[in-house]
């Protein structure tokens, strides 16, 4: 698929309609308030991004956990279990120019939901420790239905039954999940010259000292265990929902601007399994059978779906 960017217009399987930028190769992705031309020019500069030695790479398919990791990695940075003022828009490679990405204070944690062949090739040259975090694709759908109903940029009121065909086709936002995970799989088999570390949103949740050890190990960090404990409790869906839009000015920009609906943010839930209070019997077989079809059979990922 190729042509000039554009924001386009999807219909959901109801009628209703969500809008995107679609760029030259196909891609979608949210248009940020920017013209389709803006956002088609970030994306040709994101592969001559600049990296620096102290960065950090969360590599992130859309809701399976990017804001969760962006708030860990970035106290595990700076050694400290500080409330982050900063969310993961500020350093959001297909959210920012050039020059905004560019004038972030390091330690910076870089974020993105391209696949890989998108990515800065400064990656390889600076060897950028890289984190990919996957979630269940299931949790994942709620979460992104949830996501967009919430924020009035979508302009979106459909229901879960007619969106989640679209979803699963690839269809909205960054296209089909399956796919990124196909991508990824053949970078890491063809060599991706830089360090990776895969994280699971389920593992994470489920034994999160267990999982933040294997981090630091990866990053080469040593804390202590006060700083480690302090950095989980921080860190719980519970506390980030409550602190980040009271204490951290570009959330309270967020909030007070009106983007999102009453009693909605960023931090929803972040709950393994929740799917099952969403999905009918009949949308669950769907959804299974067009996943089975699209991810290679000989998938190295492989999630969990309940506690």
């Amino acid at each position: 698929m190729s042509g000039e960017p554009k924001l386009i217009m999807v219909a959901d399987d109801g009628g209703e309609t969500l809008e995107f930028a679609q760029l030259k190769n196909g891609l979608r992705q949210p248009h940020f308030n920017k013209t389709a031309n803006e956002i088609q020019e970030i994306f040709e500069h994101v592969p001559e991004t600049p990296c620096r030695d102290d960065d950090i790479m969360l590599a992130t398919f859309a809701k399976t956990g990017t804001n969760w990791l962006y708030e860990i990695l970035s106290m595990v940075q700076r050694r400290s279990a500080a409330r982050v003022q900063e969310t993961k828009m500020s350093t959001m490679l297909e959210a920012n120019p050039a020059d905004v990405i560019d004038s972030r204070p390091s330690p910076r944690v870089l974020n993105t939901h391209y696949r890989p062949s998108c990515l800065p090739k400064d990656m390889a040259r600076k060897k950028v420790k890289t984190v990919l975090c996957l979630r269940n694709p299931k949790d994942t759908a709620v979460s992104y239905f949830a996501h967009m109903t919430a924020m009035r940029i979508y302009n979106y009121t459909g229901k879960f039954t007619d969106w989640i065909g679209p979803f699963v086709q690839g269809e909205l936002e960054y296209n089909s999940y399956a796919d990124y995970l196909n991508e990824w799989q053949q970078a890491i088999e063809a060599g991706l010259g830089y360090p990776l570390h895969v994280m699971y949103f389920e593992n994470l949740k489920m034994d999160g000292m267990s999982e933040l050890n294997k981090l630091l190990e990866f990053l080469e960090v040593d804390l202590d265990e006060a700083t480690r404990a302090a950095i989980l409790a921080q860190c719980d869906f519970r506390n980030m929902r409550k602190d980040k839009p009271e204490i951290v000015p570009s959330v309270q920009h967020f909030k007070n601007s009106n983007l999102f609906r009453e009693g909605h943010s960023f931090y929803r839930k972040g709950e393994v399994g929740d799917w099952k209070n969403w999905f009918t019997v009949a949308k669950s077989e769907m959804f299974d059978a067009v996943w089975t079809s699209q991810i290679r059979p000989d998938t190295m990922f492989h999630f969990r779906y309940t506690m």
